[in-house]
């Protein structure tokens, strides 16, 4: 079940990296694509809600709009 969001801040691969790791952590997810423009597309077994990826971004600078 892929799903898009857009996420702000990233300004190199390693933000890719790094958002594409914690997303990862999320129950239920199989693969994240994330773009530096910040367009991320996640596949996942079940629809993530944003609260869940807000939560796995926290104490960084990237935001979910």
């Amino acid at each position: 079940m892929p799903q898009k969001i857009q996420i702000t801040g990233l300004t190199c691969s390693a933000c890719q990296r790094l958002i594409t790791k914690r997303i990862m952590k999320i129950a239920g997810v199989k693969k994240v694509n994330v773009e530096l423009n910040g367009k991320t597309e996640i596949d996942a077994e079940r629809d993530i809600s944003k609260e869940e990826i807000m939560k796995v971004l926290e104490g960084t600078e990237y935001k979910i709009i």
